[in-house]
């Protein structure tokens, strides 16, 4: 007897509000703006299949003014460096801003605190563009991301503490509690963005409905990363894929998948793989 496959979405994946609203800047000047010497600042989004749909339009990533002659540049979401935006602007290069409004935020108030004498703890991954362009807006600073890090830092006078938006909840309460017994003057800011947490609670009620999951996303998200990390905490069989191609065989021995996608996954990729779990039935 044949048994169909039941494939169930996580309530809330895919794009993010900041993530949706710079690719829609991106597609109002390919199809309304110039789209000639159109750039963006660095990878648009942690995913290889839209980078690559964004080549083909003539969208090309750089992340220097020297890379290019001069044209349109969109900030990513992620952010810029200060200094970078300086040059780019300097070197007549039209800015469209899609940075997202609460890493703008962060940077504002960084900024601020910064000009007042304050030390700055980031919490988040060093390499990562939204990390990077907070760093820009720091005159005295760390970046730190595990709770030795967080145990072995010095911890100046006037020191303030600030998240990665993309960051787990539960990874910046435990630095956070660190800190604050070493010295409990830090002050804490709430960075993280509240989808990023929704995302990881509609993944564990999910996995309370589900035999195994498939979390979709670029294999270089960070957030993407956690929620599949998330996954395998819950104790379910769990793997990481950016395409269809990517699904393992593994995965279609089991009667009820669940889905989930990371903030720069967009909705065709999630429906081309729920549509492969979908098409077999599993014999019994």
């Amino acid at each position: 007897m044949a048994v169909k496959r039941k494939v169930i979405r996580s309530n809330v994946m895919g794009f993010c509000m900041g993530v949706k609203a710079v690719m829609g800047k991106v597609d109002k000047q390919i199809i309304h703006e110039d789209s000639n010497n159109l750039y963006t600042y660095g990878p648009l989004i942690h995913n290889p299949q839209v980078i690559e749909k964004l080549r083909l339009q003539g969208v090309e990533s750089i992340e220097s003014p020297s890379d290019a002659d001069g044209g349109t540049i969109i900030i990513r979401a992620h952010g810029i460096h200060p200094e970078d935006r300086k040059k780019f602007a300097e070197n007549g290069y039209k800015i469209v801003e899609g940075t997202c409004p609460r890493v703008l935020r962060s940077q504002k108030t960084v900024t601020r605190y910064s000009e007042d004498g304050w030390f700055i703890v980031i919490v988040g991954d060093k390499g990562h563009g939204e990390v990077k362009a907070i760093v820009g807006c720091a005159k005295k600073y760390a970046v730190i991301l595990t709770e030795f890090e967080a145990e072995a830092l010095k911890i100046p006078e006037k020191t303030l503490v600030i998240a990665q938006t993309t960051l787990s909840q539960a990874e910046y309460d435990t630095i956070c509690q660190i800190l604050i017994r070493r010295d409990s003057s830090v002050k804490i800011i709430k960075s993280i963005c509240p989808a990023t947490s929704q995302r990881q609670n509609s993944l564990k009620e999910l996995t309370a409905e589900v035999d195994a999951v498939i979390v979709i996303g670029g294999k270089n998200s960070a957030n993407t990363k956690r929620l599949h990390l998330s996954a395998l905490k819950e104790g379910l069989p769990s793997w990481h894929v950016e395409s269809v191609e990517d699904l393992p065989e593994e995965i279609f021995k089991y009667e009820t998948i669940g889905i989930t996608a990371g903030a720069s996954t967009p909705d065709w990729m999630i429906d081309r793989i729920e549509a492969a779990l979908s098409g077999s039935a599993i014999s019994q």
